[in-house]
């Protein structure tokens, strides 16, 4: 069961989330696993084979996975298991760069990719969209942050009302003037796990310990030195464009890996 939280609603009108139950700073194994796995914490493989056979599943009962999924088929699928209960194996994708935070892939094929992201402290994602993707995100280590943001102006408001008489996706062109305000901040622990979609929100994200906040001594079992923090996210379909929401203008990218499989690219 996730921790209580306490919602906070700022001057600003901003929704703050603050978990009320404090979580362990590593998601290593010498922590007792908090949810149950025939007592055992969950390896990232036996994560991936969870995964591969529930999307097979879906798509047997004729669902396609998207994030205009049916409910009842979405709420089979999510990280919440791995991310509460693991035994730090993770840490053999963990790649950090100190320019930027990094995408460390662990798997990718037709129906999701699954990417171990490295923040070291301070470094923070633009604000951007998920284009027709499912994104689940579940922190590993570290203490994060989600800022949501929504499109606002009289602009929103049409591309808004055309998406929902059409079905369609909402597709600002690139170089348009879009302004977007942040309406709610999560505040996210180690086992929280997060969920967006672009008929959600927007949003960033980003690890907002400061660099005396950030423990570097070995772990006595793994060796593993904290840099600042680490999130596993899960794509659904893989994202091959994304829309960057910066300076009240969108651009466009096609997102790179740091790594694959633990490799530098």
């Amino acid at each position: 069961m996730p921790n209580p939280a306490i919602l906070q609603r700022g001057e600003d009108g901003i929704v703050v989330i603050e978990k009320a139950a404090a979580t362990p700073k590593s998601c290593c194994h010498h922590h007792a696993p908090q949810t149950p796995n025939n007592g055992q914490p969950m390896a990232i493989e036996q994560l991936l084979v969870e995964l591969r056979g529930a999307f097979e599943a879906e798509k047997a009962q004729g669902h396609v996975i998207n994030n205009r999924q049916e409910p009842e088929s979405f709420k089979r699928m999510n990280t919440k298991s791995y991310g509460t209960c693991n035994g730090g194996d993770w840490q053999r994708f963990a790649l950090f760069n100190d320019i930027h935070y990094v995408r460390n892939l662990v798997e990718a094929n037709e129906d999701f990719e699954l990417i171990v992201i490295c923040w070291k402290a301070g470094q923070v994602s633009r604000v951007h969209n998920h284009d027709a993707s499912h994104c689940w995100l579940t922190v590993l280590d570290g203490d994060m942050k989600e800022v949501q943001y929504q499109r606002v102006g009289s602009q929103a408001t049409a591309a808004a009302v055309l998406a929902a008489a059409t079905g369609a996706e909402r597709a600002e062109p690139v170089g348009s003037a879009v302004v977007v305000e942040p309406t709610q901040i999560n505040a996210m622990k180690v086992g929280d796990v997060g969920y967006i979609n672009d008929h959600l929100a927007l949003h960033s994200v980003g690890c907002y310990l400061s660099p005396e906040d950030v423990q570097p001594a070995a772990d006595s079992d793994s060796g593993w030195r904290q840099q600042g923090g680490v999130t596993l996210h899960l794509y659904s379909p893989p994202i091959r464009r994304v829309k960057i929401y910066e300076e009240n203008a969108v651009t466009e990218r096609t997102p790179g890996y740091y790594s694959k499989g633990g490799v530098r690219v």
